[in-house]
């Protein structure tokens, strides 16, 4: 029987802060990416500074309004990445199987655990639990955890969060979702935080949380698929249940039949270690602009900038791709003229496939357009595909934020190769930047359009999906 345990820490980067520095602690703080005075957006923000109203990804200047004694810390990526490092050590000392979703989000597979009796209504529960839908584990079968652990998944939660504060930090809490699939997992940890903990543990169990909560409030529904939802009548996963199977999939085409399964709380995704190394399915970057914008020549400065770190990347990893990806973003709302952008898998930016955008903290909500081109390394190539798709969907309005991926890899092999002259030289001059980009640092050589425009630099990012296998 699969049990999964999907671990979210709370106010991460902020309570790593905290944790680090005892004045920090019991303050309201938020992590900055960068100099605070030129960085305008929160990365992170701490229990305290949420309870006036903080939110990761707000601007600096109204956080400072809602909350005047927010104390702010320029964010450190390698101190979070060590602090996650010794979570990781944790987890694996109760099953082999844990995937990282992010710096500070992990799924955890128990495998071999019995079922408890059913209790077809919410029960009360120890310590930190609120509730539970559904029925619990019952003790563990002969073929015990690793590391002989004879603990039920509660019991693993419950000793998991002991150790944490015991050997990462107090002040370091997490909530914890457990669950018999991925999906319900997460949907179990979202509901009560901080330092919460959750059980669902059958579909009975999913179908009564499911009724309870918003559409997008599950991993998997995004601003632009709930809009299409209540475009046809469906405003709740009992009124997504209503919906025929083959309703959905003329709407959704393939994602109809992932749709169909969610509201019944069915999910068979696996867990996949973090050591087992997954294809790179996508590569992209985002850039947040320390101001809004509607200036084209800076938007477009902006976009090559990336495009040339995405090409750099394909040609490191000697892949191309044939689908680039764009999605725009201004302070808090996503800009709808495209379709919405499925999750970029591995990509310099973070996840973006959580249901609520907050910048930093999880992923935010996007939209974009994709375009097909040939198969390219070619950051100008990239760039024309990308920037048509962005004059397509850009509604002339100011925006906040530009992210771009690259998708559909495969390697460069030498039929990939081009005898064309133009480009062979091309090719020649790209590979002589990259050296010398490698050895002095992004942009020592770049193209001329791009001199004088803001700098756009590559930073140890905590949510890089590359990470996840250094770690």
């Amino acid at each position: 029987m699969r049990t999964i345990l999907h671990i979210d820490f709370n106010s991460y980067f902020a309570t790593v802060e905290q944790q680090a520095n005892p004045r920090l602690r019991g303050k309201p703080v938020g992590v900055t990416g960068g100099d605070r005075f030129k960085r305008t957006v929160l990365g992170a923000a701490s229990v305290e500074a949420k309870k006036f109203g903080v939110k990761t990804g707000m601007r600096i200047p109204e956080a400072l309004k809602l909350c005047p004694r927010l104390i702010l810390v320029k964010g450190d990526s390698y101190k979070y990445l060590e602090s996650t490092k010794r979570f990781l050590n944790i987890l694996k000392d109760y099953s082999p199987y844990v995937e990282v979703f992010s710096i500070d989000e992990v799924f955890l597979e128990l495998r071999n655990f019995s079922w408890g009796p059913v209790r077809s209504q919410p029960q009360k529960c120890p310590r930190s639990l609120p509730f539970a839908a559904g029925s619990f584990w019952g003790a563990p079968l002969p073929a015990t955890p690793a590391k002989n652990y004879p603990l039920s998944p509660l019991e693993t939660a419950l000793d998991i969060k002991r150790r944490i504060s015991e050997e990462v930090g107090e002040w370091v809490k997490c909530s914890i979702g457990i669950s018999y699939n991925r999906r319900m997992a997460k949907l179990a940890g979202s509901l009560y935080k901080p330092d919460g903990l959750v059980v669902i543990a059958d579909e009975e169990g999913a179908r009564f949380i499911l009724d309870r909560v918003e559409l997008d409030e599950i991993c998997g529904i995004g601003f632009a698929i709930k809009k299409r939802l209540n475009n046809m009548g469906v405003f709740s996963f009992k009124d997504l249940r209503k919906v025929p199977l083959e309703a959905l999939l003329a709407s959704f085409k393939s994602y109809g039949k992932v749709l169909f399964d969610l509201s019944r709380g069915i999910d068979e995704t696996s867990v996949l270690p973090f050591y087992e190394k997954e294809e790179v399915k996508s590569v992209g970057h985002r850039y947040t602009i320390d101001h809004d914008t509607k200036d084209l020549a800076e938007i477009k400065q902006v976009l090559l900038k990336l495009v040339e770190l995405i090409a750099k990347r394909l040609r490191t990893k000697k892949l191309v791709g044939k689908t680039v990806s764009i999605w725009v973003r201004n302070a808090f709302k996503p800009h709808l003229r495209g379709e919405v952008i499925a999750k970029p898998v591995a990509h310099l930016g973070g996840e973006f496939a959580h249901p609520r955008g907050e910048l930093g903290g999880g992923g935010f909500q996007g939209a974009g357009m994709q375009a097909t081109i040939a198969f390219t390394d070619s950051g100008m190539e990239i760039f024309n595909g990308a920037w048509k798709s962005f004059l397509k969907i850009w509604d002339g309005s100011e925006i906040r934020m530009v992210g771009v991926s690259v998708s559909n890899l495969k390697p460069k092999n030498p039929e990939n190769l081009t005898f064309l002259e133009d480009k062979l030289r091309i090719e020649k001059l790209t590979k002589i930047m990259d050296e010398v980009n490698n050895r002095y640092g992004d942009f020592t050589l770049q193209r001329g359009v791009l001199l004088g425009s803001r700098k756009v630099k590559r930073m140890p990012n905590p949510f890089l999906a590359d990470y996840r296998f250094k770690i």
